[in-house]
């Protein structure tokens, strides 16, 4: 079993099991059936968190499903993220106005990073600029303010929040 944290989206309640939360957003698409995409992130070097997880540490970091809620059935999209480089995915949000999604990384010895991605209609995922430092160690959180202008990180090893403007361009 793979340790795993995602989140809904949009978020009314984060749904757990094991080491996950499950995140979904709705998209286009040519038929009639409301199809979402399911964004799972996966911890990849436990030696680096605040909390010890079960299971096994990921090779890869973030998987996009599609969930067909007519059936319930979820199709593997993608899989990306070398486990290297997106270290502890913990948590993405997704913007409401924006096609994209951010991912904030966790680890206690170093700051933790956001990485915002485009969303292709086939649940790519490409990179939008380059990663921020999320100003705090072990960030866990990510929200969205009311306006839709800052994107909040909270940084849990800390005790600290930061606040970055989103770019829209």
């Amino acid at each position: 079993m793979r340790s795993t944290s995602t989140q809904v989206i949009p978020q009314k309640a984060p749904m757990k099991h094991a080491n996950s939360e499950v995140s979904t957003v709705s998209v286009e698409t040519d038929t009639d059936d409301d199809h979402q995409l399911f964004f799972v992130t996966s911890y990849s070097d436990f030696d680096k968190l605040a909390h010890g997880p079960r299971g096994t540490e990921a090779k890869k970091s973030l998987y996009v499903y599609r969930f067909h809620p007519s059936d319930g059935s979820l199709c593997l999209l993608n899989v990306q993220g070398d486990a290297e480089t997106v270290v502890n995915p913990a948590f993405s949000r997704y913007h409401p106005r924006l096609n994209v999604v951010y991912t904030c990384t966790e680890d206690c010895f170093e700051n933790g990073k956001i990485i915002a991605y485009k969303i292709g209609p086939d649940g790519s995922l490409e990179q939008f600029g380059d990663a921020v430092d999320a100003g705090g160690t072990s960030t866990c959180y990510l929200t969205i303010d009311k306006a839709q202008k800052n994107l909040l990180a909270v940084n849990y090893w800390d005790s600290t929040l930061a606040v970055f403007q989103i770019d829209f361009e």
